[in-house]
């Protein structure tokens, strides 16, 4: 037991020097084209982060975009279904200073989950991949405000488009 105990404080501690940044977030999306979405969605995320030369962050995440509802189509009623990407993403530090302004890109695959669609005879949605771009800004060194242009390929979509094209305002929190 007290080896267990000495690993995982040896854990949390190597976590601590390599100065791991921990993010959670939340905030609200919505559709590229007004008619597509039929009202705004929501997403929460988790990513972990590390620094490299003062202005570049590397890291990992993983998001829940839920209450992505779409407007009845000529084949489907009912088109909705949430979008969970995980993605790798480079966060580049513009002027690293008390407040720091920072671009950001994603790239990763993206699931379909908790799918609603009444198919009537067609193979359900299966998410493909995901990526992303967007503009942010840190300050008070824990907090993070983001505006983030997404696009998630879906397979088999029942809205009829293959790519699904959002815009996302969130706001983080660091732990660490």
């Amino acid at each position: 037991m007290k080896r267990i105990l000495v690993v995982l404080m040896f854990v949390v501690m190597s976590l601590n020097a390599l100065a791991l940044d921990l993010w959670v977030k939340g905030g609200v999306l919505q559709g590229t084209r007004s008619k597509d979405m039929e009202e705004s969605g929501y997403n929460a995320g988790l990513e972990l982060s590390q620094g490299f030369l003062g202005f570049v962050d590397l890291g990992a995440g993983i998001a829940y975009n839920g209450n992505l509802k779409y407007d009845n189509t000529s084949v489907q009623e009912n088109v909705g279904y949430d979008l969970v990407p995980i993605y790798v993403f480079a966060k580049f530090n513009i002027i690293p200073v008390a407040v720091k302004p920072y671009v950001v890109a994603r790239l990763g695959k993206n699931f379909v989950v908790n799918d609603d669609t009444n198919y009537n005879g067609k193979s359900e949605a299966e998410g493909v991949a995901y990526g992303a771009v967007g503009v942010g800004v840190e300050f008070l060194n824990s907090f993070q405000g983001e505006l983030l242009y997404s696009i998630s390929e879906v397979k088999n979509n029942p809205s009829g488009k293959d790519n699904l094209e959002m815009v996302s305002l969130t706001l983080g929190y660091n732990f660490w």
